[in-house]
């Protein structure tokens, strides 16, 4: 099992289950030392499904940091957060910076609520998502990329196009410094899908990890839990590792995210 899971979401999302205080909970009977969460970002446009609304940002930052304090002799809780590249909303996107001790990037859409990654069939818009994963790594907006792969949800082959954007992501993370998630969430949860070219998981993808190998792009591997209970199963996590197993990649276990974000957060501002 992990001791440290940078990847965490709260009930406020609209799509994870339990209070704050179960998931310190069953991380401390899962073995962590480290907890850190990064429930989703919220922005002026409600959409209660997807992410916490605007109203419950406050609450949030509150609780996280309640129960780091009720818990400061058993375990390390960080306050985070899952944000996006959307230089419309970068009001907002900066405020979370500065309070947040890290933010993690979740590109989830091209722009707030349009043109989901999850539903990329061209070749152009993985060009689109690449862009706004280095724009957000060079105005140092993140920490860490949380599921770079997740643009192949819908994609329908791993061909030479997909090759080309895991290139760019991987010399992205090495001119940057910034770690790839390994994500042990959905991507896996929900088992193999058949693909124009077999089945596989809808990510993470080993295309992808065989271009971080070839260079040593740093991988954390996140568990994006949105169940306290999943804490205890390291099934999740064993599926993601069969991806790269054979690859020669750099997974790093006791990277200091919260040392990291002080330092990115001066480039940011």
């Amino acid at each position: 099992m992990l001791k440290t899971n940078w990847h965490t979401h709260t009930y406020r999302c609209g799509h994870a289950v339990g209070t704050d205080e179960e998931y310190v909970v069953k991380a401390l009977q899962a073995g962590l030392t480290t907890l850190g969460f990064s429930d989703h970002a919220p922005y002026k446009v409600p959409c209660s499904s997807e992410r916490m609304d605007y109203s419950q940002y406050e609450d949030y930052k509150h609780s996280i940091l309640s129960l780091k304090k009720k818990y400061q002799e058993k375990i390390n809780i960080f306050l985070g957060m899952e944000v996006e590249c959307y230089r419309d909303q970068w009001d907002d996107l900066s405020r979370y910076r500065r309070e947040m001790d890290y933010c993690i990037l979740g590109q989830h859409n091209l722009d707030l609520d349009t043109n989901s990654s999850y539903g990329f069939t061209q070749s152009w818009q993985l060009e689109e998502y690449v862009d706004r994963i280095e724009y957000a790594c060079a105005h140092g907006l993140c920490d860490y990329v949380a599921h770079p792969d997740v643009c192949m949800y819908s994609y329908p082959a791993m061909d030479e196009s997909v090759r080309k954007i895991a290139e760019k992501i991987a010399d992205i993370s090495i001119k940057y410094d910034m770690p790839m998630e390994l994500n042990a969430g959905s991507g896996v949860r929900y088992g193999m899908h058949r693909y124009q070219d077999g089945m596989r998981y809808a990510y993470p993808t080993r295309m992808f990890f065989e271009e971080f190998a070839k260079r040593r792009t740093k991988i954390i591997v996140g568990l994006d839990i949105h169940d306290p209970g999943l804490f205890k199963t390291d099934k999740y996590i064993n599926r993601a590792l069969s991806v790269i197993e054979g690859l020669d990649c750099n997974i790093i276990s006791n990277y200091d995210l919260v040392k990291a974000a002080k330092k990115r957060k001066k480039t940011f501002f």
